[in-house]
């Protein structure tokens, strides 16, 4: 399958839906939205126009998450922290129609500070990529740190990762690149890396995106992506059996070329 043609596309919310209550059907019941018309009145009143993938997240679970944190646990996403933020704004604030918080730092005793924002500028109005910026300092100071990926490709790992690895008793780590690999070398790596997955049987559990992929055969699963700042492919096994994990990652250190793995432990849960 041509990863290419899969940047920036509309995220299947159904599909992630789905894919969440197969896994954990009680959690959506306590998922709470934001309303249509209070999306809109946010939209109207900062004149900006806020990719389709997260107004959906929105409506889904813009209030209540029901402890799921795409953008970890010290980040709040949720609707009422982002008006808060809009409201403390001050003239020295990002530009209105370029930047929109999405996740506001919670650990004050992080130093320095950093929010994630959407980058509206560079977004295609399905999607949009994620920066960090520090709250409390003049925007005309702060160059925007790049996170390298954008909000659908977050809402997609992060998916998988509560809901599926996180999950598996056996982990690994396989990875390709980080220096070694020329420009565009890093999505070269991901599409070689499908390609053998597939052939052993993985199929998508989740929308493949351009530098993110979920894939699982059986028990087994697969999140692969792309760090393209260092051209490194990541590539986080798991299943239950440790042999078959075992197995699998020998299989990729194998076949893949430069495939290696990190120093250190295999990457098991505890």
């Amino acid at each position: 399958m041509d990863l290419e043609s899969q940047k920036n596309p509309l995220l299947d919310w159904p599909l992630v839906i789905e894919f969440i209550r197969q896994r954990a059907p009680a959690f959506l019941s306590q998922l709470v939205g934001v309303p249509d018309e209070v999306i809109s009145t946010l939209i109207a009143n900062r004149d900006v126009m806020l990719p389709a993938s997260y107004v959906e997240f929105l409506r889904l679970m813009g209030i209540n998450s029901n402890g799921y944190f795409p953008f970890g646990g010290m980040q709040d996403h949720t609707f009422p922290s982002i008006i808060e933020r809009f409201e403390d704004d001050e003239e020295d604030a990002p530009p209105a129609g370029r930047f929109f918080p999405v996740a506001i730092e919670t650990d004050l005793s992080m130093d320095p500070l950093y929010d994630h924002y959407l980058d509206l500028q560079r977004g295609n109005g399905n999607d949009a990529p994620l920066v960090m910026l520090e709250p409390g300092v003049p925007f005309k100071w702060q160059t925007p740190i790049e996170t390298s990926e954008t909000f659908n490709e977050r809402i997609t790992k992060s998916v998988f990762c509560r809901f599926q690895l996180h999950n598996c008793t056996e982990r690994d780590v396989v990875a390709m690149g980080g220096g070694k690999l020329q420009a565009g070398g890093g999505s070269t790596a991901l599409q070689q890396a499908l390609a053998l997955l597939q052939r052993i049987g993985f199929t998508p559990a989740l929308p493949l995106l351009g530098r993110v992929v979920c894939v699982q055969a059986g028990p087994l699963s697969v999140l692969a992506g792309v760090n393209e700042e260092y051209e490194l492919l990541t590539m986080q096994l798991g299943g239950n059996n440790s042999l078959a994990v075992k197995e699998l990652a020998d299989q990729l250190l194998k076949d893949l070329p430069g495939a290696r793995q990190p120093a250190g432990p295999r990457n098991k849960k505890k």
